[in-house]
């Protein structure tokens, strides 16, 4: 469902310019932009999530115990 936003004139400009360099329109490019935002907050996520586990000796532990395991599931002889 199309929605109306209100952004800054630098951001329509910078929005402009790169819609212009890709050769696509202002909807692509603010598509895009939100996208690669929301990607780049799952990746900040994970990162503390692993930070926060890697701090926790026992869970570290755990977790490379758990990867351990799912490496002989993939020892099926196949080269």
């Amino acid at each position: 469902m199309p929605a109306n936003i209100r952004i800054s004139p630098r951001t329509h400009r910078a929005l402009a310019q790169i819609a212009e360099e890709r050769s696509s329109s202002l909807q692509e490019a603010l598509d895009r932009a939100v996208e690669n935002e929301r990607r780049h907050l799952l990746l900040e996520r994970t990162n503390a999530a692993y930070a926060a586990l890697r701090g926790d000796v026992d869970g570290w532990q755990q977790w490379v115990a758990e990867l351990r395991e799912f490496d002989t599931a993939l020892s099926d002889g196949l080269e």
